[in-house]
Formats: C-alpha cells, structure tokens, sequence
C-alpha cells in the first residue's frame, strides 16, 4: 500500500450520534484534525467533525448519525492518502524503512529492520538479526544510524559491542 497509510483503527463508538473512537497510529493525533476524508478499508468516508479526546480521535463521518450506522465500521484500519500527509522535513515514514536492510559500515548484512518502536525517549528500530532470526533493538541515533537510502532499500548502521544481545 504504498499510496497510502494505515493512520490508526476504529475502536469503537461514541455516544449514540455516529461518533466513532479512532486510535491512532501516528505520533500526533491532531493530524485527524487536517483530513476531510479517511479510507475505511477501501471505502472513502468524508468527514463531518473531528476532535481529540484522551489521545483518541472522536470521528464523526458525514452520513452516518446513529451508533447502528456506525457499527459495521467497528475494528476496521482507516487510511489516509500518502500525498495528503507531509513529514514536515522530519525524517521517513515508518512505511517506508520496514523491510530495509540493516548493513554496517562495511556493507556486511546484519539484519532487516521489522519495526519502529515509538513509546520511548528516541525510536527503536527492531532488527531481525539474518544469522540467527533473533530481535534486537537499536536506538534510533545519529551514533549508530548513519545512512538511510530507500532508494536501495538499505540502512547503514554503526554497531558497538554488545548491541546485538
């Protein structure tokens, strides 16, 4: 799904006016707030409210004003298109580096990045080591992430001693 982005899923709903509970799965739930439509699955949805409650988007969907009308949408992905998200220069989405390689200096194969843990003070990258199968994790820091090249699918890493335990 490269033209778009899984943003978050549908928990449940809120009240009984169509409202539904959006838990996010970007690091700034108030994005919800710039979107005038979402994909729910493969169906596009227009907006007709948003809000943040309690770190969960509350979704009101143009058409749909009653908790029945809602709950066939209940545990569904919703979805934004890729050219209606902009990184703000930050950085890469997350998308987009799993499944990179994970090489050191020397170009020597060490892993493939599987996932990005977001709940600590930097990210994690969660690398699935290629000799043995096991995870590891690295911090996501200029000292040992030195070079991202997603045109070759490649991330170029500095690893120190005991790093891989």
């Amino acid at each position: 799904m490269k033209n778009s982005f899984n943003i978050g899923k549908i928990v449940n709903t809120h009240g009984v006016k169509g409202e539904v509970k959006v838990y996010p799965y970007t690091d700034d739930v108030n994005k919800f707030v710039d979107f005038d439509h979402l994909y729910v699955e493969d169906q596009k949805i227009q907006i007709e409210t948003v809000r943040v409650h309690k770190n969960m988007a509350l979704v009101k969907f143009k058409g749909y004003n009653n908790m029945d009308q809602v709950l066939p949408l209940m545990n569904k992905n919703v979805f934004i298109d890729r050219d209606e998200v902009d990184d703000g220069g930050e950085g890469h989405y997350i998308v987009d580096l799993i499944g990179c390689e994970i090489v050191d200096e020397d170009g020597l194969l060490i892993g493939e990045l599987v996932d990005v843990l977001q709940n600590t003070s930097q990210d994690l990258y969660q690398i699935k080591r290629a000799d043995n199968g096991s995870d590891f994790y690295l911090p996501v820091v200029d000292e040992f992430v030195r070079d991202i090249d997603l045109e070759s699918r490649k991330i170029t890493v500095h690893l120190i001693e005991g790093l891989m335990e």
